[in-house]
């Protein structure tokens, strides 16, 4: 590597320090998912798997394997149970794709792409804001990244090193997240279409996790058991996927092309607003890859990510809102935005030989900017209307949560702040119907039989019940994930309203004061004016 390359490598890291570690404990809100990541990530490491009142199978309801469990989870054991350890893992996450895809773009064309591939992924603030949120996502797309570097470099040298190891990213990547399946077959058919006689070894390195995985789950409870939790994690996608082969074509292929070029920046008063011009142009690249060695890679390329969005879009129809499944295949993606940035500096090399890398560093500080002012202000991300937006209200009313609590006590929160609670029993407020049988959305809109909850979550038996509900001054404003989201829920409304009707104090509220607005059939709700939590105690026990 010459001086300047060495000197590029640097700004890249500095790049990503600059865009990737300022607020990093508060910069984006915390999401729900990521109440619900640390809860998985600290159960699991410490023996106990579980999600709230639900023992975690790794299947259903909650089908995330456990390999970022063990990597977080052991964070978090050793930094402290705080968010942004777990946030931190994230953004390293992303500095590592970063390397990937300088390794990558080197082996597709020379040095100076790899740097822009590099570049094209780091300065996206979708990519900044998403590696950041606490999720398996992010690093389940780095390891098949990864896989796919491997893969590149078997379609140049054919030699079954790189084969086993773009099988053993695989595993990784689908012990992280099983979104990543669909990758398994990728890479035994690329190896079987290179050289047929490597490719049992590449199919034994790729399917290595699910083999455990089955071996370990039917020791641990039975075969039965495994396929009764499969149907019933298959039966809550079944409204998402079309029943006939072409109709399944479409659905995928509409939603590829509604991530490529209709994909918001923002979500407004009047829905969709803005359009994601990284993800266009990185979708344009793909059409015609620069790549220099290795010419059929001009179609392994576009396979792969086609394979990986597959495993994504074969359940999700709403990726472009939510986003964050796209970590699976986004640092792919980065490859095709630095292809056009390699061809418009080729066209401004024969306007003025000079220029050439003009274009590139224009285009990334104009991506950079918005990243920038993300990462060093707020990310205004389009789901924050379910995100918790008070870490003030959020810590205090825990504060007081915990300031009154034993080990052995229950308390329902929202799961923005599982991870909050020091008492083990914790569940969020829609656990407490659906334990009597009453099904709603969260987590999934199928019925959870009891004997999956490792105790009784009814709100009767809690001791608090910690609510993100609240409104702006004018009362017109919902604030929280209970009163955006969880009031719509079947049993949540009444449920709350039970508790209004048993006069459950409000012994912590953010904002000015507390109000109870009606919610038809004779219900209130309480909200906190001008703030976002409050604290309702349970008159069954000794109101602090």
């Amino acid at each position: 590597m010459t001086t300047l390359e060495k000197r590029i490598a640097i700004l890249l890291v500095a790049l990503w320090a600059v865009l990737y570690l300022p607020n990093l404990r508060t910069n984006p809100n915390w999401y729900g998912d990521e109440g619900e990541w640390m809860e998985k990530c600290w159960t699991f490491i410490h023996g106990a798997p579980r999600v709230g009142p639900v023992v975690n199978d790794f299947v259903f309801p909650y089908p995330y394997p456990p390999l970022y469990m063990t990597v977080s989870g052991t964070l978090l054991r050793l930094f402290g149970n705080d968010i942004v350890v777990a946030r931190a893992l994230g953004a390293v996450t992303a500095l590592a794709a970063a390397a990937i895809l300088f390794w990558i773009g080197s082996r597709l064309r020379d040095r100076p792409f790899g740097f822009l591939c590099a570049a094209a992924f780091l300065v996206y603030a979708e990519a900044n804001m998403n590696f950041r949120w606490v999720r398996s996502h992010p690093l389940a797309g780095t390891f098949a990244l990864a896989s796919i570097g491997f893969l590149v470099r078997y379609v140049q040298e054919k030699k079954l090193r790189d084969a086993a190891l773009a099988g053993v990213l695989c595993a990784l990547a689908t012990g992280t997240n099983y979104f990543t399946y669909p990758l398994i077959g990728a890479v035994v058919l690329t190896v079987a279409i290179v050289n047929w006689r490597h490719a049992l070894v590449a199919a034994v390195c790729a399917g290595a996790y699910g083999v455990l995985f089955v071996g370990w789950y039917c020791a641990a409870h039975s075969w039965g058991e495994l396929m009764a939790q499969v149907h019933r994690l298959t039966s809550v996608a079944s409204n998402e996927i079309r029943p006939t082969f072409f109709g399944e074509v479409e659905r995928f292929m509409t939603n590829v092309w509604t991530l490529g070029f209709k994909t918001p920046t923002q979500m407004g008063d009047r829905g969709w607003e803005g359009t994601d011009y990284w993800l266009m142009i990185a979708t344009v690249g793909f059409v015609f890859l620069p790549v220099t060695k290795s010419k059929w890679l001009r179609l392994w390329l576009p396979v792969w990510l086609l394979v990986l969005m597959y495993g994504v879009f074969k359940k999700l129809n709403n990726v472009p809102l939510f986003f964050y499944p796209a970590t699976i295949f986004l640092p792919v993606m980065a490859i095709g935005f630095a292809g056009v940035l390699t061809w418009a500096g080729e066209l401004a090399v024969k306007a003025e030989k000079n220029l050439g890398w003009v274009p590139a560093i224009v285009v990334l500080l104009l991506f950079a900017a918005p990243s920038l002012q993300g990462a060093w202000g707020h990310f205004d991300s389009k789901i924050d209307a379910w995100s918790q937006h008070s870490v003030a209200e959020a810590e205090a009313a825990m504060k007081y949560v915990n300031e009154h609590t034993q080990p052995g006590d229950f308390v329902i929160v929202p799961k923005q702040i599982y991870w909050l609670a020091r008492t083990e029993r914790r569940s969020m407020l829609t656990y407490s119907p659906r334990y009597e049988g009453v099904v709603n959305d969260m987590p999934v809109p199928v019925l959870i039989p009891q004997d999956r909850y490792w105790f009784d979550c009814r709100v009767e038996n809690a001791k608090f019940v910690v609510l993100a509900s609240g409104v702006d001054a004018s009362g017109r404003r919902p604030q929280g994930i209970d009163i955006v989201y969880g009031i719509g829920l079947k049993g949540v409304k009444e449920t709350v309203a039970k508790m209004v009707q048993e006069q459950w104090p409000v012994v912590y509220h953010g904002g000015q004061q507390v109000a109870y607005a009606p919610t038809g059939n004779g219900m209130a709700w309480p909200v906190a004016v001008n703030g976002e939590y409050l604290v309702l105690s349970n008159p069954r026990f000794a109101t602090p």
